[in-house]
């Protein structure tokens, strides 16, 4: 029987091939089953073989790859964001102390601009003759503390030296009236200078009003009041310079105000 299946399998038949217009032989050749089967079986083993190796991968290990390559690819975000949220940290730090350093640089300039305007209106001041209160100053501190500070200036270089007091009065909008006390158990403030000086003070305030107006007057060692500054309080707002000499009518409401003890 395997001779028989042999004989059938190596029986070569003949293959003509024929042109389908006109039926002429194109080629003719003769094949055997056995070449046949062998001829099938390579073609589709080389089908199987292609096909493994270009095949896509299978869809759990594409999704595995890419879960990978996401991880990846979130870490490397987390890790540059944590880079740059420490550099904008930084950086804000940095102009935060440039801030602070130029508001404060600008504080100092204006203080040294406001010292040197002082300076220069107290050279001005000394080149003619005579004491003078050359500027003042005056605020409230929450409606507690009466702060005030004021200048004074001498001219020329005769006497050397000079002494007086300052007397200050209060003033309320619907005119209340209040001599300020300005040491302990007195209502004046001595004062001696060779050239300049800068006085200033704080006054505690018991008033049930508030002031708006303070009317400065130098005495000098005689007792005799020789000049007046005139200074509103408007917040911290500096006081209008108003100067000049008392009149004698002047002098005897002055007078008459220093023995009214809180405006009674």
């Amino acid at each position: 029987m395997f001779r028989r299946l042999s004989r059938q399998l190596f029986k070569r038949y003949q293959l003509i091939l024929l042109e389908l217009r006109d039926g002429r032989r194109v080629h003719n050749m003769r094949i055997n089953l056995a070449g046949l089967i062998t001829l099938i079986m390579v073609i589709s083993l080389s089908s199987a073989v292609m096909a493994w190796l270009y095949a896509p991968p299978r869809t759990g290990e594409r999704l595995s790859a890419r879960y990978y390559q996401l991880q990846q690819q979130h870490q490397t975000l987390h890790d540059r964001l944590a880079t740059l949220n420490g550099e904008f940290t930084l950086a804000r730090a940095q102009v935060e102390g440039l801030k602070h350093e130029l508001l404060s640089s600008q504080k100092h300039n204006e203080s040294l601009k406001q010292k040197l305007n002082i300076y220069v209106s107290i050279l001005n001041a000394r080149k003619s003759g005579g004491v003078r209160i050359l500027r003042a100053a005056a605020h409230m501190q929450d409606y507690a503390t009466l702060d005030y500070s004021l200048a004074l200036v001498k001219g020329g270089n005769y006497p050397r030296s000079v002494s007086g007091s300052i007397r200050i009065i209060a003033f309320g909008d619907k005119g209340q009236k209040l001599l300020l006390r300005l040491g302990k158990d007195t209502d004046v403030l001595p004062y001696h200078m060779d050239t300049h000086i800068f006085l200033e003070g704080e006054i505690p305030w018991r008033q049930h009003w508030q002031p708006s107006m303070l009317r400065i007057t130098r005495i000098n060692l005689k007792g005799e009041e020789r000049d007046q500054m005139t200074v509103k309080l408007r917040g911290d707002a500096v006081g209008i310079h108003v100067s000049k000499q008392v009149t004698t009518t002047e002098k005897r409401e002055v007078n008459d105000e220093t023995w009214k003890k809180h405006g009674k």
